[in-house]
């Protein structure tokens, strides 16, 4: 397994690990928010908004026998958040229940936005090999720590991170939606770098 930086021409496979991994929330946020406006409309352009922390240059991708099996999209914790735009365009029905996960982050820390796995990829190590990867970029920068957002209730994903050293920093309550495929607390965890 090979892991490459994103690019441009990546940009559906990006949007689909981004849905992926969001459990419903960028659906929540986005789906019919502005007419016509889909998650996957708005995901593809910040995919391809260089001053979006969603950017493919924020991307890596594994990669086996031509396949793309994983995603990790990481950047530094400072830049969480929504652009500019979202404010005026999103609902405070929609944003307002979930703006915490885009303003808490922890000082000085890597933060993985993104880590999702091909289903069919599962149980084989690809998600381990992107937290390692992570750890190295945040030392290569002189992070303290490597943060991210997990569902409470993702049992599968919170046992990868707990065997990783992550640790419940915050506890962030999200109301029930339609959308969202979760109904547990948002826990943002944190594991150091030594």
């Amino acid at each position: 397994m090979d892991v490459r930086i994103g690019m441009a021409t990546d940009r559906d496979e990006l949007v689909r690990f981004l849905l992926m991994a969001g459990e419903g929330l960028f659906e929540h946020l986005f789906e019919d928010a502005y007419p016509g406006l889909t998650a996957i409309d708005a995901l593809g352009l910040a995919v391809g908004d260089e001053d979006s922390p969603y950017h493919f240059e924020n991307a890596y991708l594994v990669e086996d026998g031509g396949e793309i099996r994983g995603c990790l999209i990481a950047f530094p914790a400072e830049q969480i958040g929504l652009p500019e735009i979202a404010y005026s365009v999103l609902p405070p029905e929609r944003l307002d229940p979930v703006l915490p996960l885009f303003t808490t982050h922890v000082p000085n820390s890597f933060y993985i936005n993104t880590l999702a796995v091909n289903e069919g990829a599962r149980g084989q190590g690809v998600g381990g090999l992107l937290l390692d990867f992570a750890a190295e970029l945040a030392r290569g920068a002189n992070y303290e720590s490597l943060t991210l957002h997990a569902w409470g209730d993702n049992t599968t994903a919170l046992s990868l991170y707990t065997a990783k050293g992550f640790e419940c920093v915050e506890r962030i309550p999200i109301p029930p939606s339609n959308a969202l495929r979760h109904t547990e607390p948002m826990l943002l965890l944190q594991t150091l770098l030594t």
